[in-house]
This record gives structure tokens, C-alpha cells and sequence, in this order.
């Protein structure tokens, strides 16, 4: 049975949860507006469906000990991976990619819920040694852990959210004090196997990096959804079209609109200002986030808060990046606003792991 001790509640992060539960808001009213004619949009209710399972979770993971969470990580690393396994069995192929398994009514996608356990698994080996100094060979095996699930995402093809785990990475290296010049040598060995990282790619991966570098080589084609993304965001102007009048986002013009594109469809309905208040609520949760990181008492939640803030600082940034035409085009939602039960669920689950090491950190 669950408990938690009163006394801990009296170090809920409010701030990080007013601005968590602020952005789900601004998420459902974007989507209970992308059906018109047809009254509130079922996705909207399907949303808060996954929002109240996101809030169980949640609860669940405030109620236990984070340092309990990661001893069991290797047990949970190792079902992330045959989860990851499984979705080229039991997986249906959407949009030339494999990465949801569908479970009755429900669809789930893996590499979702292996973020999570990848952030674990890192706090469990980071910190399983005796000596307080960071091995060269706890360095190589973090990179073989990395390693593995990053090449089944890569292949799924998911090369988004296989990216977020590199920064996740270097985050916690950052955290753990190792040597600038380490890190720099991975960056320098990163950047010399771009060439090859080319090779690997599908097809619509290298169109996807052409048009970046050439938005109207085919721009009713890959390039659409980019050109139709910036058509929305600057009729948005100062102040937005309001709910109704979003009408690049309710007559479907934008594709994907709902999900990794919804920046666009609020920058349409709010405008510049809208779009100002949503990324001042992103810095607020990131910035607590990293506060958290600094203020844990032991390095496993030190590992853990810079793992799931980071999580969120390169979603947000890749996500809104790419919608504005700054950065390639990459399956990647933006957190707590993207439709998608997988990363609603994992988003909150993630914050309540920030929650937890909040909380006991005086504890």
C-alpha cells in the first residue's frame, strides 16, 4: 500500500505544478476547437482521459521513494527494451514508421516510456560504484546502455525522440563533474560521424534535411507541413485569431495539427503574446526543474531532476524549433500540449519524479 508522509507535502513544488497544469489547459482548449461545426472536439476528452491516467501515475510516483524507483531500474531497462523489441513484432507501420503497438482500444508507444526508465537506468549505473569518482569504465558502459535503445528507436524510425537521449546524457555528465575536455571529445566524435549518420537515414529522413536547408525544393510535399506551419504562426500576428477564427488550424490547411504541429494552431488562435505567455510557463517549469537538480542532497536525484528537466528543455526546444522552420522536422511532441497519451502520460509521471526528489530532499 501507498503512503506518504504529511510532512512531506510541505514541500510541494506549486510553482512547477501551476505551470504544468497551466500548459494542459492552454492544450485542451486548442483541441476542443480543431473539430468545427462538430461542438468540443472528441480529442479533447480523449486528452483528459489520458491527463486524469497521467495524474494517477503521478500520485503513484510522489507516494514512493525515488531512490527506490532506481534500484529497480535494470529490471525496468530490461522490459524497456523488449517493449522496444516488441514494436517490430506486434507494431502497425503509420506513416512509414513503426512505433506504436496498439493494445485493444489503447495505442502505446514505447520509446515514450523508455525515456523514463533510460533517466532511471543512468542514476542506477552513474551511481552504483563505491568510488565517488566516475570510472572509465562506468563512462563506457553508461554509452553501451545509451547505445542500444538508441539504435532500435533509430530503426523504428524515430530519430527524435532517439536524439533527446543524447543531451539527457551530457546533462548528467555535466552534473556529475566530469571533464570538459570528455565532453568535448564526445561532441568532436559526434560531429565525425554525421557522414556516416547520413548513410542510415530512410529517404524521407534526407528529404526532410534538404528541404531545411531548401524549403521550396518540394513544397507541396515534404516542405508543406513546414510552409503551412509558418502561414499559421504569422497570421497569428499580435494577438491571434481567438478560438474561432484559427482558420489555417479548423479547415485542416496544417497537417499533424494536433499533435507534433500544435504550437502552429496556437500561435494561430493567440498570437505573438500567447505564444510569449506559453514559453515564460516552459522556462518556469524547466528553470524549477534545474532547481531541483541543484538543490538534491545525493547524487541520484541530482542524476534524476537533470534527466527529466533536460528531457523537457530539448523537447520544447526541438519541438518549437522545427515548427518555426529553425530547425529540421523531427517526430517529436511538445510536452503536456501535443495530443498523444503516451507523452502525457509519461510527462506527468516524469514530473512527479521531479516532485518526489523535491520533496525529500529535506527530508
Amino acid at each position: 500500500m501507498l503512503r506518504l508522509d504529511r510532512r512531506l507535502l510541505q514541500n510541494v513544488d506549486w510553482p512547477l505544478l501551476g505551470a504544468a497544469f497551466f500548459i494542459i489547459c492552454l492544450s485542451l482548449i486548442c483541441l476542443s476547437s480543431l473539430n468545427p461545426g462538430r461542438g468540443i472536439s472528441a480529442l479533447m476528452w480523449r486528452q483528459l482521459s489520458w491527463v486524469g491516467i497521467g495524474l494517477i501515475s503521478l500520485i503513484v510516483v510522489v507516494s514512493v521513494d525515488y531512490r527506490n524507483l532506481v534500484r529497480a531500474a535494470p529490471i525496468l531497462y530490461v522490459i524497456g527494451l523488449g517493449l522496444l523489441l516488441s514494436v517490430f513484432v506486434l507494431g502497425r507501420t503509420v506513416s512509414g514508421a513503426r512505433r506504436w503497438i496498439h493494445l485493444g482500444p489503447f495505442t502505446v508507444q514505447p520509446s515514450e516510456f523508455f525515456k523514463f526508465i533510460f533517466i532511471l537506468t543512468l542514476a542506477w549505473a552513474l551511481t552504483s560504484g563505491r568510488s565517488e569518482r566516475l570510472s572509465r569504465a562506468a563512462l563506457v558502459g553508461t554509452f553501451i546502455l545509451l547505445g542500444v535503445p538508441f539504435l532500435l528507436v533509430v530503426r523504428q524510425p524515430d530519430l527524435g525522440t532517439a536524439l533527446v537521449l543524447v543531451p539527457v546524457l551530457a546533462a548528467t555528465l555535466v552534473g556529475l563533474g566530469v571533464r570538459m575536455r570528455v565532453l568535448g571529445a564526445m561532441v568532436l566524435a559526434s560531429v565525425a560521424a554525421m557522414p556516416l549518420g547520413w548513410l542510415v537515414l530512410k529517404p524521407y529522413q534526407r528529404d526532410r534535411l534538404l528541404v531545411y536547408l531548401d524549403p521550396f525544393r518540394d513544397p507541396l510535399g515534404t516542405a508543406y507541413n513546414v510552409i503551412q506551419a509558418k502561414i499559421a504562426i504569422g497570421s497569428g500576428q499580435l494577438l491571434g485569431k481567438g478560438v474561432g477564427g484559427a482558420t489555417q488550424s479548423r479547415l485542416s490547411f496544417l497537417p499533424e495539427r494536433h499533435t507534433d504541429f500544435i504550437f502552429a494552431v496556437f500561435a494561430e488562435m493567440w498570437g505573438f503574446l500567447g505564444c510569449l505567455v506559453l514559453i515564460v510557463a516552459y522556462a518556469l517549469l524547466v528553470l524549477r526543474g534545474f532547481e531541483i537538480a541543484a538543490g538534491a542532497q545525493e547524487p541520484r536525484g541530482r542524476i534524476l531532476a537533470l534527466g527529466v528537466t533536460t528531457v523537457f528543455a530539448a523537447q520544447i526546444l526541438i519541438n518549437i524549433g522545427m515548427v518555426t522552420g529553425l530547425l529540421p522536422i523531427v517526430g517529436i511532441p511538445l510536452p503536456l500540449m501535443s495530443y498523444g497519451g503516451s507523452s502525457m502520460v509519461v510527462s506527468l509521471t516524469a514530473l512527479g519524479l521531479l516532485l518526489s526528489i523535491r520533496m525529500r530532499q529535506f527530508h
